[in-house]
């Protein structure tokens, strides 16, 4: 999740030296307002959500839940162990196309 946050605070800094370039110059402050809404909706599409599994559907998963090593884009794992219970972490973008 570390790799989420230095992303969005690189993405927001970015952001904000355009916007504070494009503001001197009012003609291109739309452009400025765009780009931050842009990189802001990427930061939010990246954030993972994670949604707890089961314990019956956890034993059911062949290879073993404990031996997956499946990372996503951003190189985040899927499946983490929190408090005793196995969560499914993607990014926003991923659990609304793939599931």
């Amino acid at each position: 999740m570390s790799l989420v946050v230095v992303l969005s605070l690189v993405l927001a800094l970015i952001a904000a030296g355009i916007a504070y370039l494009l503001v001197r110059r009012r003609a291109w402050v739309l452009l400025g307002v765009g780009l931050a809404v842009f990189a802001g909706t990427a930061v939010w599409l990246l954030m993972p959500v994670c949604v707890v599994i089961p314990p019956e559907d956890a034993a059911r998963f062949d290879p073993p839940i404990e031996a997956r090593t499946d990372t996503g884009l951003i190189g985040q794992r899927y499946f983490r162990k929190r408090g005793g219970s196995w969560y499914q972490c993607k990014t926003r973008i991923a659990r609304a196309f793939f599931f």
